[in-house]
């Protein structure tokens, strides 16, 4: 399925760069602590693709997938605990922020580490366009 057509458009937001330094060596996560840190507003929401359904079976979590998406995808995809914490969470409208304090909730990670694992977790399931970006 083809995305929907936006015009291209570039969005300045400021922020105190005396906050942020020198980000060109930074990982993703460290670099977005930075921009929050900054004064940045994260605010683009995910929700999980109605492609995919949640079921335990068993002691497993898995995504099954239903629909037209049938056709694009041949099996199932295990979830550890928390991907299906995630997931779950995602079935509504959620910030990066709503999944970082999901996962530093329900398991007392730090926040450094909740970001990178969303950070990665989030762009895992948008290269297989199993979230919509709102």
């Amino acid at each position: 399925m083809k995305k929907q057509w936006q015009t291209p458009e570039l969005t300045t937001v400021p922020v105190d760069l005396t906050e942020l330094g020198d980000g060109s060596g930074l990982s993703d996560a460290e670099l977005k602590l930075r921009l929050e840190q900054a004064g940045f507003p994260f605010g683009k929401k995910y929700q999980a693709s109605p492609d995919y359904i949640h079921r335990s079976v068993g002691d497993a979590d898995v995504l099954i997938s239903v629909g037209a998406n049938i056709a694009n995808f041949n099996g199932y995809i295990e979830l550890n605990p928390s991907a299906a914490d995630l997931w779950e969470r995602l079935q509504t409208p959620s910030t990066l922020s709503d999944l970082e304090q999901t996962l530093e909730g329900k398991y007392g990670i730090a926040h450094e580490t909740a970001v990178q694992d969303v950070l990665d977790f989030v762009r895992l399931l948008m290269e297989h366009d199993m979230v919509a970006v709102m």
